[in-house]
Protein backbone atom coordinates (compact mmCIF):
# COMPACT_ATOMS: atom_id res chain seq x y z
CA UNK A 1 0.00 0.00 0.00
CA UNK A 2 1.29 3.36 -0.87
CA UNK A 3 2.80 4.91 2.49
CA UNK A 4 0.81 7.92 2.54
CA UNK A 5 -2.44 6.12 1.81
CA UNK A 6 -1.00 3.93 4.74
CA UNK A 7 -0.73 6.70 7.09
CA UNK A 8 -3.61 8.72 5.66
CA UNK A 9 -5.98 5.75 7.05
CA UNK A 10 -3.77 5.48 10.65
CA UNK A 11 -4.25 9.20 11.36
CA UNK A 12 -7.89 8.84 10.37
CA UNK A 13 -8.62 6.05 12.38
CA UNK A 14 -7.10 7.87 15.29
CA UNK A 15 -8.40 11.06 14.87
CA UNK A 16 -12.19 9.34 14.89
CA UNK A 17 -11.34 7.69 17.55
CA UNK A 18 -10.42 11.16 19.69
CA UNK A 19 -13.50 12.82 17.98
CA UNK A 20 -15.73 10.26 19.76
CA UNK A 21 -13.87 10.76 23.01
CA UNK A 22 -14.25 14.35 22.75
CA UNK A 23 -17.83 13.60 22.52
CA UNK A 24 -18.81 12.14 24.88
CA UNK A 25 -16.39 13.25 27.29
CA UNK A 26 -15.57 16.59 26.11
CA UNK A 27 -16.89 19.13 24.33
CA UNK A 28 -20.04 19.88 26.71
CA UNK A 29 -17.37 20.89 29.55
CA UNK A 30 -15.21 22.91 26.88
CA UNK A 31 -18.75 24.81 25.98
CA UNK A 32 -19.20 25.28 29.74
CA UNK A 33 -15.83 26.82 29.89
CA UNK A 34 -15.83 28.94 26.90
CA UNK A 35 -19.62 30.31 28.22
CA UNK A 36 -18.31 30.65 31.43
CA UNK A 37 -15.29 33.50 29.90
CA UNK A 38 -16.32 37.07 30.06
CA UNK A 39 -18.16 38.40 26.70
CA UNK A 40 -14.82 40.39 26.55
CA UNK A 41 -12.33 37.21 25.71
CA UNK A 42 -15.08 35.61 23.96
CA UNK A 43 -15.57 38.54 21.33
CA UNK A 44 -11.21 39.08 20.91
CA UNK A 45 -11.63 35.22 20.13
CA UNK A 46 -14.08 35.81 17.50
CA UNK A 47 -11.49 38.30 16.44
CA UNK A 48 -9.06 36.13 16.10
CA UNK A 49 -10.53 33.70 14.05
CA UNK A 50 -11.18 36.19 11.46
CA UNK A 51 -8.29 35.25 10.35
CA UNK A 52 -9.96 32.23 8.91
CA UNK A 53 -13.36 34.15 7.52
CA UNK A 54 -15.21 32.17 4.92
CA UNK A 55 -15.82 35.70 2.98
CA UNK A 56 -11.63 36.60 3.09
CA UNK A 57 -10.65 33.52 2.12
CA UNK A 58 -12.67 33.18 -0.77
CA UNK A 59 -11.72 36.48 -2.17
CA UNK A 60 -7.77 35.50 -1.27
CA UNK A 61 -8.63 32.48 -3.52
CA UNK A 62 -10.11 34.39 -6.47
CA UNK A 63 -7.06 36.68 -6.31
CA UNK A 64 -4.48 33.58 -6.01
CA UNK A 65 -6.02 31.18 -8.89
CA UNK A 66 -6.59 34.75 -11.05
CA UNK A 67 -2.81 34.98 -10.34
CA UNK A 68 -1.46 32.11 -10.52
CA UNK A 69 -3.50 31.25 -14.06
CA UNK A 70 -1.75 34.36 -15.05
CA UNK A 71 1.74 33.83 -14.19
CA UNK A 72 1.60 30.53 -15.89
CA UNK A 73 0.27 31.78 -18.86
CA UNK A 74 2.83 34.50 -18.76
CA UNK A 75 6.01 32.61 -18.48
CA UNK A 76 5.10 28.93 -17.81
CA UNK A 77 4.13 26.37 -14.90
CA UNK A 78 7.27 27.72 -12.71
CA UNK A 79 7.67 27.15 -9.56
CA UNK A 80 5.83 30.18 -8.45
CA UNK A 81 2.87 29.61 -10.47
CA UNK A 82 2.73 25.68 -9.56
CA UNK A 83 2.73 26.81 -5.42
CA UNK A 84 0.43 29.15 -5.72
CA UNK A 85 -2.22 27.21 -7.55
CA UNK A 86 -0.99 24.28 -5.39
CA UNK A 87 -2.17 26.37 -2.19
CA UNK A 88 -5.14 27.62 -3.57
CA UNK A 89 -6.45 23.56 -4.82
CA UNK A 90 -5.76 22.65 -1.95
CA UNK A 91 -7.84 25.15 0.32
CA UNK A 92 -10.40 25.05 -2.30
CA UNK A 93 -10.73 21.05 -1.84
CA UNK A 94 -10.37 21.09 2.10
CA UNK A 95 -13.67 23.74 1.70
CA UNK A 96 -15.81 22.01 -0.74
CA UNK A 97 -15.73 18.82 1.73
CA UNK A 98 -16.21 20.76 4.46
CA UNK A 99 -19.31 22.27 3.26
CA UNK A 100 -20.81 18.83 2.00
CA UNK A 101 -19.72 17.21 5.39
CA UNK A 102 -21.64 19.83 7.49
CA UNK A 103 -24.78 19.52 5.65
CA UNK A 104 -24.65 15.80 5.88
CA UNK A 105 -23.75 15.78 9.86
CA UNK A 106 -25.82 18.70 11.10
CA UNK A 107 -24.31 19.39 13.72
CA UNK A 108 -25.72 21.52 16.67
CA UNK A 109 -23.57 24.22 17.39
CA UNK A 110 -22.98 25.21 21.15
CA UNK A 111 -25.15 27.99 21.40
CA UNK A 112 -27.95 25.57 21.13
CA UNK A 113 -27.07 23.87 23.71
CA UNK A 114 -27.32 26.88 26.14
CA UNK A 115 -30.49 27.83 24.81
CA UNK A 116 -32.49 24.95 24.06
CA UNK A 117 -30.06 22.05 25.87
CA UNK A 118 -29.32 20.37 22.24
CA UNK A 119 -26.61 18.74 21.69
CA UNK A 120 -25.70 16.20 18.65
CA UNK A 121 -26.60 15.32 15.21
CA UNK A 122 -29.39 16.57 13.10
CA UNK A 123 -28.68 15.20 9.71
CA UNK A 124 -29.57 17.48 6.39
CA UNK A 125 -30.50 19.93 8.98
CA UNK A 126 -29.56 22.52 6.63
CA UNK A 127 -29.39 25.29 8.51
CA UNK A 128 -26.33 27.76 10.26
CA UNK A 129 -27.29 26.67 13.25
CA UNK A 130 -26.64 23.02 12.44
CA UNK A 131 -23.31 23.12 10.08
CA UNK A 132 -21.05 23.16 13.38
CA UNK A 133 -19.29 19.63 12.32
CA UNK A 134 -16.54 19.88 11.05
CA UNK A 135 -15.09 23.64 11.96
CA UNK A 136 -14.64 25.88 8.43
CA UNK A 137 -12.42 27.85 10.27
CA UNK A 138 -10.21 25.27 11.16
CA UNK A 139 -10.21 23.45 7.68
CA UNK A 140 -9.83 26.32 5.79
CA UNK A 141 -7.03 27.91 7.97
CA UNK A 142 -4.95 24.29 8.34
CA UNK A 143 -5.04 23.35 4.85
CA UNK A 144 -3.76 27.10 3.87
CA UNK A 145 -0.81 27.31 6.81
CA UNK A 146 -0.32 23.32 5.89
CA UNK A 147 0.41 24.34 2.23
CA UNK A 148 2.29 27.32 3.24
CA UNK A 149 4.27 25.19 5.68
CA UNK A 150 5.25 22.88 3.10
CA UNK A 151 6.06 25.62 0.56
CA UNK A 152 8.22 27.94 2.79
CA UNK A 153 9.32 25.21 4.87
CA UNK A 154 10.75 28.22 7.14
CA UNK A 155 7.38 29.68 8.14
CA UNK A 156 5.88 25.78 8.96
CA UNK A 157 5.98 26.12 12.62
CA UNK A 158 4.73 30.21 13.02
CA UNK A 159 2.22 28.94 10.54
CA UNK A 160 0.76 26.17 12.22
CA UNK A 161 1.18 28.18 15.22
CA UNK A 162 -1.58 30.38 14.14
CA UNK A 163 -3.89 27.13 13.19
CA UNK A 164 -4.04 25.85 16.35
CA UNK A 165 -4.60 29.63 17.49
CA UNK A 166 -7.42 30.06 14.85
CA UNK A 167 -9.51 26.15 15.98
CA UNK A 168 -8.68 27.34 19.82
CA UNK A 169 -10.45 30.50 19.27
CA UNK A 170 -13.64 29.07 17.36
CA UNK A 171 -14.20 26.91 20.76
CA UNK A 172 -13.51 29.90 22.45
CA UNK A 173 -16.02 32.14 21.04
CA UNK A 174 -18.84 29.60 20.91
CA UNK A 175 -19.22 28.38 17.90
CA UNK A 176 -17.80 25.09 17.76
CA UNK A 177 -16.80 22.08 19.92
CA UNK A 178 -13.15 20.98 20.13
CA UNK A 179 -13.79 17.67 18.08
CA UNK A 180 -15.31 20.27 15.18
CA UNK A 181 -11.96 21.86 15.01
CA UNK A 182 -10.15 18.14 15.17
CA UNK A 183 -12.19 16.86 12.22
CA UNK A 184 -11.81 20.63 10.58
CA UNK A 185 -8.13 20.08 11.09
CA UNK A 186 -7.69 16.72 9.86
CA UNK A 187 -9.84 17.51 6.55
CA UNK A 188 -7.28 20.65 5.98
CA UNK A 189 -4.36 19.09 7.03
CA UNK A 190 -5.02 15.86 4.34
CA UNK A 191 -6.43 18.44 1.77
CA UNK A 192 -2.90 20.46 2.05
CA UNK A 193 -0.55 16.64 2.70
CA UNK A 194 -2.40 14.92 -0.35
CA UNK A 195 -2.21 17.52 -2.68
CA UNK A 196 1.72 17.81 -2.33
CA UNK A 197 1.86 14.56 -2.81
CA UNK A 198 -0.24 14.29 -6.10
CA UNK A 199 1.80 17.58 -7.57
CA UNK A 200 5.42 16.17 -6.16
CA UNK A 201 5.26 12.34 -6.08
CA UNK A 202 9.08 12.34 -6.14
CA UNK A 203 10.12 15.44 -3.83
CA UNK A 204 9.96 18.98 -4.67
CA UNK A 205 11.77 19.77 -7.87
CA UNK A 206 13.36 22.85 -9.28
CA UNK A 207 13.14 24.84 -12.11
Amino acid sequence: MDRTLAKTLLAAALVAALIVLSYFFLDRHAAWAAHSLAPAWRHLAGRISLAADQTFFTVLLAIGFAAGAADALQNGLTERSRSLLYLCACVSAAMLAGDVLKECFGRARPPLLFEKGEYGFSPLAGDYMHFSFPSGHSLRIFSGMTALGLILPALRYPALGLAVLVGAARVAALRHYPSDVLFGAFIGVTAALWGWRILHPYGRKRD
